[in-house]
């Protein structure tokens, strides 16, 4: 049973959910999926995950933060990135949508980032465990992106609104298949949210961030694959 786990990881992992009255970003606290999880399982959990937090930050991070982790004892490290590696300048797209926009990490280096941050766990003898990207709602991140914007230039540049769900989709199978070829232990949360008739109730506004609901649902998949472990 594990007694210490690292968490590196975005705005999910950190427990930010949109306070809709206020119109802002507010953390759970102790009533995050992580937060849960830590007092349900008796276990410490040591959390670097940051809101707006990239792979490539986030390697960084833990380059610099991995020997600290090793010497307090952590056990295993919860990798979760990608929602914000799959986002664009939406800004830049909506001033400009005739010209090419990448997302903000593409999707081979998102890869490498993955690979190594396993790479350098396994070297510290810390078990790596990947997070499969809870699924976003599209029209809701749609309306959400293009406030202030103009959301006629962007849909012409996306194309169709779903595609921002088909891109996010693509980052959670680069994970899935590192997992799959690093022989990780993976934590699905997706397939929580996915296995339910209705996921909206369980995101806030922004279509992007598991609400409340939503961190009880994470929760569970923690408990359970942590136990397992």
């Amino acid at each position: 049973m594990l007694s210490k786990i690292t968490v590196w990881g975005d705005s999910i992992l950190k427990g930010i959910v949109l306070d809709e009255q206020k119109g802002r970003y507010v953390p759970l606290r102790d009533q995050s999926c992580l937060a849960l999880t830590a007092k349900r399982l008796g276990i410490e959990i040591s959390n670097h995950a940051h809101f707006g937090m990239t792979s490539e930050k986030g390697r960084l991070l833990v380059q610099r933060g991995l020997q600290q982790a090793k010497e307090e004892g952590a056990q295993a490290g919860l990798i979760g990135f990608g929602g914000n590696d799959i986002d664009y300048n939406w800004r830049a797209i909506s001033e400009h949508p005739e010209e090419e926009h990448l997302p903000n990490t593409p999707p081979e280096q998102f890869r490498r980032n993955v690979e190594e941050m396993i790479e350098l766990h396994e070297r510290a003898g810390i078990m790596p465990v990947l997070m499969s990207l809870p699924p976003i709602d599209a029209p809701r991140y749609f309306n959400w992106l293009s406030r202030g914007l103009s959301a006629k230039n962007i849909l012409q540049w996306l194309g169709d609104v779903q595609q921002i769900y088909r891109s996010h989709l693509s980052y959670d199978a680069i994970v899935r298949e590192v997992a799959r070829e690093k022989g990780c232990a993976l934590l699905d949360v997706r397939q929580a949210f996915t296995k339910l008739a209705d996921s909206l109730p369980y995101l806030c506004l922004d279509g992007i961030h598991p609400n409340l609901q939503g961190h009880a649902l994470m929760e569970g998949v923690f408990e359970a694959g942590f136990a397992a472990i």
